[in-house]
């Protein structure tokens, strides 16, 4: 392949948290947090309940914004398999260098997100328990999808 020249991809998929209940949980923490610092600084206007207040409120308004944005990307090639968890992560492993990967049900590691030190390595993922999970020499990692049958079909190939 030429420099510059791109590589065919063989699957792609972007998931985010679009989970309702999870919406109500973060939007449910976010208004409680910023309700009990104003209802603080409301009955003792002193500075240290003003800038709790403030600075709840913020936090809340972050929490909302980072659910919203948080995403994870997976692109595989021929040579290669790409993650960017936006904004946190952006990893990627050659085939070549692999010592094994499959697809497979990982089950539940705890919850959802990055997760470290699983019986699996470091999982990346939204929902479910599908995924991909590849070794290197000295790590492990699953990458999470919504799409188990197209990424199977769609690497059968490459797999080890």
């Amino acid at each position: 392949m030429k420099y510059g020249q791109m590589s065919k991809i063989l699957f792609q998929e972007t998931q985010k948290f679009n989970q309702w209940w999870l919406y109500l949980i973060v939007i449910g923490t976010a208004v409680l947090l910023i309700v009990t610092f104003a209802a603080a600084a409301w009955e003792s206007p002193s500075d240290y309940n003003m800038i709790g207040a403030i600075v709840s409120m913020l936090a809340g308004i972050a929490m909302i914004v980072l659910i919203w944005v948080l995403k994870l990307k997976t692109t595989i090639t021929e040579e290669k398999i790409r993650i960017h968890y936006f904004p946190f992560i952006k990893k990627e492993w050659k085939w070549s260098e692999l010592k094994s990967a499959k697809v497979f049900d990982y089950g539940f590691v705890g919850g959802w997100g990055i997760r470290i030190w699983t019986g699996y390595g470091t999982v990346y993922n939204v929902r479910g328990s599908k995924g991909l999970h590849i070794k290197t020499n000295d790590k492990e990692y699953v990458i999470g999808t919504q799409k188990e049958e197209e990424m199977r079909s769609s690497i059968a190939h490459l797999l080890k």
